[in-house]
């Protein structure tokens, strides 16, 4: 199994801890790179012009392939950075927006040949990707996709570098202690509308379920200086974390069929799960 997705993000953050000060990222030491820790390291690296690496040798040949600098195997879907759109008449470009996620939605799980549940991970991947175009105000987003064919799994990553779920939030007049806890107040269902966009998604409330009950695997969503992670017991939250400017969603999905997909689109109420 590859690690659970906390343990990846602890990985980033020892990443961070060793190339304090570093001019080039030096990955030397780590022998694996999963999306959950390599796309935070790639976007640090963005934000601080850091524009050289050293490899493992085990891993040189993958970071590569994200990179888009060697043809990727059918188990790794290279770094994709979403388009951007001139928001200047939101319901003008909604309709285009709308249209680039379908496409891209289908595009990811053409490349992610498991079994999956289609009408699962296409409400998934829209849901999440629709949340970046309502709220972040970021100026960069990516994803990477990475699946272990040995054992059914696929990894999925999308981060952004706007303003984050406690900074949309706060603009709203929603403040919180904690960002941990802000996100928590997000999954569950708070919301950062402040108009209408003309885009139609039911937010991280929605994504959560299918991923932690339809699919029973796990999710994890770091904004700012607060994760919480999402799986069919709960959300657990998490303080001591890397600062990630933005959002950062890791989630991990099977080839679980979901029976009834309309079920995991109702809103809930979810616990913390201590």
């Amino acid at each position: 199994m590859p690690p659970s997705l906390i343990e990846n993000l602890i990985r980033f953050d020892q990443i961070l801890k060793d190339n304090e000060g570093n001019d080039v990222m030096d990955l030397s030491k780590y022998t694996f790179l999963a999306p959950p820790t390599l796309l935070p390291v790639l976007q640090y690296m963005e934000l601080h012009d850091i524009n050289q690496y050293i490899p493992n040798s085990s891993t040189r040949s993958y970071l590569e392939k994200v990179l888009g600098r060697e043809k990727c195997t059918d188990t790794t879907i290279p770094l994709k950075k979403l388009k951007t759109f001139n928001f200047t008449d939101y319901f003008q470009v909604a309709d285009r927006i709308e249209l680039y996620l379908s496409d891209l939605t289908d595009e990811i799980i053409s490349l992610i040949p498991l079994s999956l549940d289609f009408a699962g991970m296409n409400i998934l991947l829209y849901e999440l990707l629709t949340n970046i175009y309502k709220h972040s105000k970021c100026d960069n987003a990516y994803v990477l996709c990475q699946r272990y064919p040995n054992i059914q799994l696929a990894d999925v990553c999308i981060i952004d570098d706007g303003i984050s779920i406690p900074g949309s939030l706060e603009e709203t007049g929603e403040f919180f202690d904690e960002d941990a806890e802000a996100i928590f107040s997000a999954i569950n269902g708070t919301s950062s509308d402040k108009e209408d966009y003309g885009l139609h998604g039911r937010g991280l409330n929605t994504s959560a379920a299918i991923t932690s009950l339809g699919f029973r695997e796990e999710m994890l969503i770091s904004s700012r200086e607060g994760t919480c992670t999402i799986d069919e017991n709960g959300i657990k939250l998490y303080k001591n974390v890397p600062y990630i400017q933005g959002t950062f969603i890791s989630l991990r999905v099977n080839t679980n069929k979901i029976r009834n997909i309309h079920e995991y689109t109702k809103k809930r109420k979810y616990n913390k799960n201590e």
